[in-house]
């Protein structure tokens, strides 16, 4: 069986011997346990419910069993099954609806063309702090009320406590997780208390008066859902348009396409969020002893689904080792979970980057890689850190 070691800081889902691994078979073995390479497979078992995610395991694997992060992240709506889910699911869905994404697009046009204005007078820019780190966390912030003047505080907190699905790598990432998590815990009890007082016309004010006559869930748990709603709505938005320039800057006939074909914004947008998603990878952990295919799996066992590996299996996207703004792909995107735990936040996602799409592709030519670009490791939530573009005007 292939051994593929997914905690090297230069590990790539797409790398050569990874591809090669995926034809030979549907897993391949890893530090972590089973990696699921194919697309059949990790669609599988993502709504498998002999698997969890295994909240706490995962934490005490990575040497954490007590602390800041500890606190938000096992009892995670995420980590939760059956009526605990549903309940804590209803709170938000009953708030966050499509309607509300709806209304918001105008909104999100309008900051994509103010921050399109900004980099126009230079012609480039390092694109993660001019544009993916500000659209998502300025369109976060008008959903939950947050003031203009706390953004860069945000953005800081909302960005570290996305390196949870990186604790294996090491380093300083624990200490960074637990710095954001105490921050935004902090910070959005504040909110609450002044949402309670004086409420406003956002979505922190509406689940606090959902919370209040419903009173199904206490407000530590209200408080650890606008924590994660906050991590879901930025982090993997700002690496998903990054990855999304990245893709093009290596396609740049494919942004002239969608330039001369506006109609094709939705579909190109999804094509880069499988060929370069974000979430590169989802684990789940086994709740009990069974066997998938041909491999047992032991109960507490973890296993990783290779999302970037996956969505480029040509057994689910014939062709899909191309990337192609005009292809229709039938096989649904894996990265953002599947059954009752599919991501609350994929409306919002979608909707930020196709709303914003027309406006870069419209405004500036095929971006152009300008420097070197740091990325953050493969595992867990993936993309640039940094990314250094040149934007030629549009022919």
């Amino acid at each position: 069986m292939p051994f593929l070691n997914v905690v090297d800081p230069e590990f790539d889902f797409t790398a050569p011997e990874v591809m090669a691994a995926q034809s030979a078979s549907w897993y391949a073995d890893s530090p972590l346990g089973p990696l699921v390479l194919r697309y059949a497979e990790a669609a599988e078992l993502l709504r498998d419910r002999r698997l969890d995610h295994g909240g706490d395991d995962y934490l005490s694997r990575n040497g954490i069993t007590s602390g800041p992060i500890y606190d938000w992240w096992v009892p995670m709506i995420v980590n939760r099954d059956g009526a605990d889910h549903r309940t804590l699911r209803g709170l938000v869905s009953r708030s966050f609806t499509p309607r509300t994404v709806d209304l918001l697009r105008p909104f999100i046009r309008a900051t994509a063309e103010k921050l399109c204005d900004e980099i126009a007078e230079s012609g480039g820019t390092e694109f993660v702090g001019a544009f993916a780190n500000r659209l998502p966390l300025t369109v976060m912030s008008e959903l939950l009320g947050v003031p203009t003047a706390d953004h860069e505080r945000f953005r800081v907190w909302s960005s570290d406590i996305g390196l949870i699905f990186a604790l294996a790598t090491g380093g300083d990432t624990a200490a960074r997780v637990e710095r954001a998590v105490a921050g935004l815990t902090g910070y959005i009890d504040a909110l609450i208390d002044e949402r309670t007082k004086h409420p406003a016309d956002d979505l922190i004010s509406a689940m606090v008066a959902a919370w209040q006559v419903e009173g199904t869930v206490t407000r530590e748990e209200l408080r650890n859902l606008l924590v994660t709603l906050v991590f879901g709505a930025h982090d993997n938005t700002r690496h998903q348009f990054s990855n999304m320039m990245v893709t093009f800057a290596e396609h740049p006939g494919q942004w002239t396409l969608v330039r001369d074909r506006p109609e094709l914004a939705e579909n190109a947008v999804a094509e880069a969020m499988r060929w370069r998603p974000s979430a590169a990878s989802l684990f789940r952990r086994a709740a009990e002893d069974f066997d998938f295919r041909d491999l047992p799996i032991a109960a507490g066992t973890f296993v990783t689904m290779a999302v970037h590996t996956a969505q480029r299996d040509p057994r689910a996207y014939p062709g899909g080792d191309t990337f192609d703004v005009t292809a229709v792909r039938e096989a649904p995107l894996l990265q953002f979970g599947a059954g009752p735990h599919y991501c609350l936040g994929a409306a919002l996602a979608r909707a930020e980057l196709a709303e914003a799409l027309p406006v870069l592709v419209r405004r500036f030519g095929p971006p152009v890689i300008a420097g070197d670009v740091p990325w953050r490791p493969a595992l867990g939530t993936h993309g640039p850190d940094a990314l250094p573009l040149r934007f030629p005007r549009p022919a």
